[in-house]
């Protein structure tokens, strides 16, 4: 494909975006490939955020561009009173409300309810990528 956007790495070989949206491509390339394109996609990535954060503030100052407006989005919140917690609770159940994270008690209450939180806290573990 003629101007495809292509990622190169330090060896200069380049990958495609078709490369990078077919799966049987990406599930045939060594490893040492598919370490090198992560790689670049964590730097371009990177980048991009940086261009999304300059865009915005300069949509923010009111310059124009011609393809690249700010949208209107609605976004749906419960009313988190106390008020209207009791009436879900009453009228729905104790699942109709959540405790909060353990992050957000510690701001809200302190480090005083640590000891709260010790006895009831149940930990779970996941994966994540890690870049070394």
């Amino acid at each position: 494909m003629d101007n495809e956007l292509m990622i190169v790495d330090q060896w200069g070989e380049k990958f495609g975006v078709q490369d990078l949206n077919d799966k049987k491509f990406l599930e045939n390339i060594t490893p040492q490939q598919l370490e090198n394109i992560a790689y670049r996609k964590k730097e371009i990535g990177i980048a991009f955020k940086k261009v999304d954060e300059v865009l915005k503030e300069r949509l923010h100052q009111g310059e124009q561009f011609p393809h690249i407006i700010f949208s209107e989005t609605k976004r749906a919140n419960i009313d988190q009173s106390e008020q209207t917690k009791k009436a879900f609770v009453k009228k729905y159940g104790w699942d109709a409300v959540e405790v909060k994270s353990p992050a957000k008690l510690k701001r809200k209450y302190g480090e005083d309810i640590q000891q709260d939180l010790d006895k009831v806290t149940v930990y779970t573990t996941s994966q994540r990528l890690k870049y070394e």
